[in-house]
């Protein structure tokens, strides 16, 4: 709640069309009679100047703050009544500023003002309020000032001061009847005559423009639309529509402004500035009121901030586009306004105008002589004769084109191709026969038994014995002339008919011979994978060129089989043998021809039983006949486009015949007409049932419920989703997919490559020193060299053994894994190289292959240390009870290295310091390190390691060697105390070692 007062709304009519002070006498009587304390009064609306003025100058004294919510224009200044605001989104100083604005756009100095003489609810219209404020700004000069009475309107003289006034016709549209009142203003003549037309509104153009005669009278006017902007019009109006269902457009913006005024008290009441009226105005100045319906901010007079916007109408939406956008932001007030306008043109072809001349003089004296009536009437005339015309030589030309008979083969160029081994009983094998030796695609061909010749050009036909002249009528002829002009690229050519010709007793109908297969072929011959790609294809190409058919001359196919699906060369199906169906069923049926002698059936019996049933009635209703062709219908077609179908999804024919070794059932054909027998659909879930669904559809027995072409169409799109276009297209689409498929595997091999180089190099570097490797990659053999000195270490496990044989094989791998791993880890912080590990022995080496200055021993003392420190925390997870010690020997002295092999390269040290240290582990005890007298002595030199002599231990190869244990790293804290280190405890005699399994002993270098 916005206050906590009671609240009592009282409503008083004011403004009664005389500008009179009504609301103002309520007012100061409703207050005169309060009682102290009873109640606060808040001023919401009052809608005329005279009004709000009045309240106005009274409300500072009462305390009482108003709130108008229609656009006043107060000719004192907007600052002169302290204790008023108004959230009406449109001011006349606005509106006013925005027409200057497209004044100096347009380059015009001067208007003629048109508006109303009815009064407004703020009691003056608008034009009136744009004159009173153009009176003190001097802005522009208007040349012609016009009020309409609409009930009483002289347009005669209207139109003559239009004429005569300026170029600029700015007309303040606050009419009853819009339409009407800019109807009789004649602005599309205006328009025409080079007049620039001005529509200025208080509202949206959505809430005052939504008539369609209005737009298009606009948009003949070419004409420029000045409103108030109001953002997502649409939005806010069905936002309040919910609210106020019974709501119109031309309420919208009043229930709008009432509801924001209230909402406005409620904003000041919440900055507690409700009752500060002696400056309300600059107290709500800034203030920013958010509504469900859009936000404004007051300026410093009290008024919204408001963006103006200039509209033209788009022709093809019939809607409102912006060309001029003005922004408001506030300023210092000056007397009449406290904003500025920021303007921001969009590009327009009504910008021209600027640049055309002013309306020639004859316009002034309505003297423009106006041909347009006139050139408009003999354009519709000539136009309408040469139409008549047109028509009348096109039937002509027709009449004349049907008796050339174009269509007819001349017995002349037809030659009949027979294969000299076929005889008229096995023609039809060789047909159908499928070509045993070529089994490619690509060199795919039909085997003909016989084929026509005309001219030079090869074609398949029907040929028949014509026993008496065909007399054709002219709509037969009208119907071949058709069937000759078809073109369509799913329709292999209609060449014509040879017939009634002397010495060739003989009826031939002709089409362009396609050479690749039928459809039939392809369909039953199981060798051949028909996918979706082959079936979309071919399914999308008969449909193609069967609709072409049906929507043109010929209506049908009539024929329409498997084995009439000609496939090209270019994998394209194409329709043959369409439209004659209708024409040899009437010559057979006059007995005017027959079959050849010793000719085979016209067609074969499982062709035959796919024809509609309701064909195969009219032609034999007893089922006993042989085959032939039947007539022919678009319905008809369906039924065949079902069998079709049927026998591209389930590769069979549909009453599965062909491959049957059984004469056909003679109970067939009438069980087909009189009991509805389909050919089987199987029960199972199958990708295609929806296609199969259709099959069941085409072969409904009411022609009249069977689907066409576009629903078929429909549901292969829904089957087959990803196949479209015919088979090349699709070929071409899926070369592009494995072209961009291609190209991703190789970059993904790429970066397999690129990783596959990084673990091979990872994997070089742990077997060669990470300078070796860098050379070997780069194609550099690094020779042998000696080194004057170097440091070894070996590391041996103690009773590893006895571990080994309590152990699985996969845990012994795992446990040196685990443990050599760590030693890693520790060298990893070290100037080291890990050489090799042989069993359970690993040998590390410093000061090769790069040296480091004679740090080599010190890194080898350090990593002695900390690979025992290593030892004691190590915990066996499958024998936590095993406790692991090591046996540690390091020697430093001269040694040579060098890479020895080169499918397993590895980096080789050799010499009589290796072999000192592998003594001196292989004497060592279990958790000791040991080493010999030079390296101690140049260890103990540095005083940073604490060792207890051992005493002469005998050394194979060098007698009795003085040695040393390394007991400690002395490292000085900051209490100059050493840290506390592991205690160890020396063996004093050489008979604490002699359990020492002296043979398990790590060779110097493992030969590659």
């Amino acid at each position: 709640m916005c206050t906590t007062k009671s609240i009592q709304i009282n409503r008083q009519q004011g403004c009664a069309g005389d500008n009179s002070v009504k609301a103002a006498s309520y007012a100061i009587n409703a207050v005169a009679s309060k009682t102290t304390g009873e109640y606060d009064f808040v001023f919401v609306g009052p809608t005329c100047t005279t009004d709000i003025r009045t309240i106005g100058d009274f409300a500072e004294i009462w305390k009482s703050p108003v709130i108008g919510y229609e656009p006043v224009f107060e000719e004192r200044g907007v600052q002169e009544l302290t204790s008023v605001i108004n959230v009406a989104q449109f001011s006349v100083g606005g509106v006013a500023e925005t027409l200057v604005i497209l004044m100096r756009e347009l380059n015009q100095t001067e208007i003629s003002l048109v508006g109303s003489v009815k009064v407004m609810p703020n009691g003056l219209s608008l034009a009136n309020d744009i004159k009173a404020y153009n009176k003190i700004m001097n802005s522009f000069y208007i040349r012609e000032y016009i009020e309409i009475d609409e009930n009483n309107a002289d347009w005669t003289k209207i139109d003559y001061k239009l004429r005569h006034g300026a170029r600029m016709i700015v007309i303040c549209v606050d009419f009853y009847d819009i339409y009407s009142t800019l109807y009789n203003l004649a602005v599309r003549n205006l328009s025409g005559f080079r007049f620039i037309i001005v529509i200025i509104l208080n509202k949206p153009p959505d809430e005052v423009l939504n008539q369609p005669n209005v737009r298009n009278l606009l948009y003949g006017a070419n004409t420029f639309i000045i409103s108030p902007r109001q953002e997502q019009f649409s939005d806010a109006f069905s936002s309040m529509q919910r609210v106020v269902p019974t709501l119109s457009d031309e309420q919208f913006t009043q229930f709008l402004r009432i509801y924001q005024a209230c909402y406005a008290y409620c904003v000041g009441s919440m900055y507690g500035v409700e009752t500060q009226t002696n400056n309300y105005h600059v107290a709500m100045s800034g203030k920013i009121v958010s509504t469900k319906y859009g936000a404004f901010t007051f300026d410093k007079s009290g008024s919204v901030l408001t963006d103006y916007v200039v509209y033209t109408v788009n022709p093809a939406e019939m809607t409102f586009d912006a060309v001029l956008t003005l922004k408001s932001t506030p300023k210092d007030c000056d007397t009449y306004s406290c904003f500025s306008l920021a303007e921001t043109k969009t590009p327009d072809l009504l910008w021209s105008l600027r640049d055309m001349d002013p309306p020639d003089e004859c316009v002034a004296r309505n003297a423009c002589s106006n041909y347009i009536p006139h050139i408009i009437f003999a354009v519709i005339v000539c136009g309408i004769a040469i139409t008549i015309g047109v028509i009348v030589l096109k039937k002509r030309q027709h009449k004349m084109n049907v008796y050339k008979l174009t269509w007819k083969v001349s017995k002349d160029t037809l030659k009949i191709i027979v294969n000299k081994n076929a005889d008229a009983k096995m023609q039809r094998e060789l047909e159908n026969r499928t070509n045993k030796d070529e089994n490619t695609l690509i060199s795919r061909r039909r085997v003909f038994g016989s084929y026509a010749l005309v001219g030079t050009q090869r074609a398949e036909y029907l040929q028949f014995k014509q026993d008496k002249k065909l007399s054709l009528s002219e709509a037969t002829l009208d119907y071949l002339y058709s069937l000759k002009q078809l073109q369509n690229d799913n329709l292999a050519k209609f060449f014509g008919i040879q017939c009634n010709d002397d010495n060739m007793p003989t009826l031939t109908v002709l089409h362009t011979l396609v050479e690749r297969g039928t459809l039939e072929e392809f369909c039953l011959d199981r060798d051949f994978e028909m996918n979706e790609t082959f079936k979309s294809a071919f399914m999308r190409d008969m449909l193609k060129g069967l609709n072409y058919l049906h929507k043109g001359p010929i209506a049908h196919h009539g024929f329409l089989q498997a084995s009439t699906c000609l496939i090209d060369i270019n994998w394209v199906l194409k329709l043959t043998l369409y439209g004659v169906s209708n024409f040899i069923c009437d010559a057979f049926d006059s007995t005017n021809v027959k079959l050849l002698d010793h000719a085979a059936p016209m067609i074969s019996y499982p062709q035959y039983v796919c024809f509609p049933p309701e064909h195969i009635k009219e032609y034999d209703p007893t089922g006993k006949l042989p085959p032939r062709i039947v007539r022919g219908s678009q319905k008809g077609d369906m039924y065949c486009v079902g069998m079709i179908l049927y026998m591209m999804i389930e590769r069979e024919d549909p009453f599965m015949l062909i491959h049957s070794l059984e004469r056909p059932n003679p109970n067939l054909v009438k069980d087909i007409i009189d009991n509805g027998k389909m050919p089987r659909v199987a029960d199972e879930h199958n990708p295609e049932a929806k296609l199969l669904q259709k099959c069941q559809e085409c072969w409904n027995r009411n022609p009249e419920e069977r689907p066409d072409v576009r629903k078929i169409l429909e549901t292969i799109a829904i089957v087959y989703p990803t196949a479209k276009g015919n088979l090349v297209d699709q070929m071409m689409k899926m070369n592009e997919k494995y072209a961009a498929e291609l190209e991703e595997m190789v970059s993904i091999r790429t970066q397999d490559l690129a990783l596959a180089q990084v673990a091979t190099m990872k994997l070089l570097n742990e077997m060669l020193p990470a300078a070796v490797a860098e050379d070997l990659k780069n194609g550099i053999v690094r020779e042998p060299r000696s080194y004057e000195s170097a440091t070894v270490m070996f590391v041996q496990i103690c009773e590893f053994n006895a571990l080994m044989k309590k152990s699985t094989p996969n845990q012994t791998i795992m446990f040196l894994n685990d443990v050599f791993d760590q030693f890693d880890n520790v060298i990893k912080n070290h100037d080291a190289y890990k050489v090799e590990t042989t069993g359970e022995t690993y040998m590390v080496a410093s000061g090769v292959p790069e040296e480091n200055e004679g740090r080599h021993v010190y890194e080898i003392a350090e990593m002695s240390l900390e690979i025992r420190e290593v030892s004691y925390r190590y915990k066996l997870s499958y024998n936590p009870s095993y406790v692991l010690r090591v046996r540690i020997g390091f020697h430093m002295g001269p040694i040579a290295a060098g890479v020895i092999g080169i499918r397993s390269p590895r980096y080789c040290l050799f010499g009589d310091t290796v072999n000192f240290a592998s003594r001196m582990q292989s004497n060592s005890a279990p958790n000791q390190i040991q080493t010999s007298e030079i390296t101690a002595n140049l260890l103990m030199a540095s005083k940073m390691y604490t060792f207890k002599k051992r005493g002469y231990v005998h050394v194979k190869g060098k007698g009795d060697v003085k040695c040393f244990w390394l007991n400690q790293h002395v490292h000085e804290g900051e209490n100059g105390e050493p840290p506390l280190t592991h205690s160890v405890q020396m063996p004093s005699t050489s008979s604490e070692i002699k359990g020492v399994d002296e043979t398990a002993i790590m060779h110097p270098l493992r030969k590659v």
